[in-house]
């Protein structure tokens, strides 16, 4: 069957910068079954198309000026869709142009249009500009790629919760799941409980935080959060902090973390390759983000055996409910909670490693092989009929 799905991007010729991994290995997973193309809006800057991963991508090059730019990038994304021919479904990733797009081109070809919402859409923090929400054109493109999806999935109850507050049915809860064949705990670390070493004559804490440095993931709230959690318990001996993303805010917080004398690791960009040692190495994964919808970076950790302590968001929210609860979350944006939170995993390895291991039944359960699985499930619902695999 030929499944087109339409992306914002993340999907480089490389395969190793530029990219979203878990796009990656949906991709990869469903092209090993289907005939797969994927439309990718803005990925390169001229219109181009490209082998990946047993997929073809049909590269939209952006549209930067003159009048109806959006109306000319979406008729030739709609285009793109029936360039290797007639789609059997079209998969919109995010309810943004990406997802309007590939609803569009359902309608144009008649076939079912799905759409998973897959970031903040719907949000609007005016404090930091920070959401779809925040302009009538956002919030305009999102209603319309809501309203005419055949199929609307997120990747977590709470996000569920959020869509639908919004005013919007969801029709599948879908985590994007992660490889795990590369992402398991370290061999001799076979119990998930992380790393806690000792280095001059003191414990050693090392924390890890995946996530992009921008407003949304808060990284003001996680330095605070730390620097108080020091500053109340010394007797906890030496805490570090690795942190995994692409730096879009100019060193502000390796700047904000040398005035609080905190020991930060700013490593920017690493490819999953790398990432995955990072988080073996680890003794606990922190968050801060003030959304996310499903974040693969926890799904990753708890993949290595690590437990995450973070903001009820996203699987988080979802694992912390949970009985017994797979992580421990606390309200965004309340670093003396976060650091208590933190504090309570670091001096009880029993409760830690308890959390780590039901997480990582998580992330067995919805792995990569899962998520392929579970869209194709919503395919097949979508079409009322049994796919065939070709």
């Amino acid at each position: 069957m030929h499944v087109v799905m339409v992306v914002p991007g993340g999907v480089d010729r490389g395969g190793e910068e530029r990219v979203i991994p878990a796009l990656l290995w949906l991709i990869e997973g469903l092209a090993q079954r289907h005939r797969v193309t994927v439309v990718a809006l803005g990925q390169e800057p001229v219109a181009c198309r490209y082998e990946l991963l047993g997929a073809t991508v049909l590269n939209v090059a952006p549209e930067r000026h003159g009048p109806h730019r959006l109306a000319r990038l979406l008729a030739r994304a709609v285009r793109a869709a029936g360039q290797n021919g007639r789609p059997d479904v079209v998969q919109g990733m995010w309810a943004s142009v990406s997802g309007l797009a590939a609803v569009l081109a359902a309608r144009r070809y008649r076939v079912p249009g799905l759409v998973h919402v897959a970031g903040g859409e719907l949000v609007a923090m005016t404090d930091i500009g920070y959401g779809g929400g925040l302009g009538r054109g956002g919030r305009w493109i999102a209603a319309a790629t809501l309203r005419q999806a055949d199929v609307v999935s997120v990747a977590s109850q709470w996000m569920a919760d959020h869509v639908s507050s919004h005013g919007y049915r969801v029709d599948a809860v879908i985590p994007l799941g992660v490889d795990t064949q590369r992402f398991h705990p370290a061999p001799d670390d076979a119990g998930g409980c992380g790393r806690v070493g000792r280095g001059e004559h003191r414990w050693v804490h090392r924390l890890i935080a995946v996530a992009d440095l921008n407003r949304i993931k808060d990284h003001a709230t996680l330095l605070d959060a730390l620097n108080a959690l020091i500053r109340r318990h010394p007797e906890l001996g030496r805490v570090e902090l690795d942190l995994v993303g692409t730096d879009t805010l100019n060193g502000a917080v390796q700047l904000r973390a040398a005035e609080l004398g905190l020991t930060v690791r700013a490593h920017g960009f690493v490819t999953s390759a790398r990432l995955a040692p990072l988080l073996q190495g680890a003794t606990l994964h922190v968050m801060s983000a003030r959304h996310d919808a499903g974040p693969v970076a926890f799904l990753e950790a708890a993949a290595c055996g690590l437990a995450t302590v973070g903001p009820t968001v996203g699987h988080l929210a979802d694992l912390a409910a949970a009985d017994p609860p797979g992580a421990v979350a606390v309200p965004p944006r309340q670093p003396d909670q976060l650091g208590e939170a933190i504090y309570g995993l670091l001096v009880d390895p029993a409760r830690r490693q308890a959390i780590a291991e039901v997480a990582r039944r998580f992330a067995l359960a919805h792995d990569r092989h899962a998520t392929v699985d579970a869209f194709e499930a919503a395919y097949q619902r979508s079409r009322g009929h049994a796919w065939t695999h070709r």
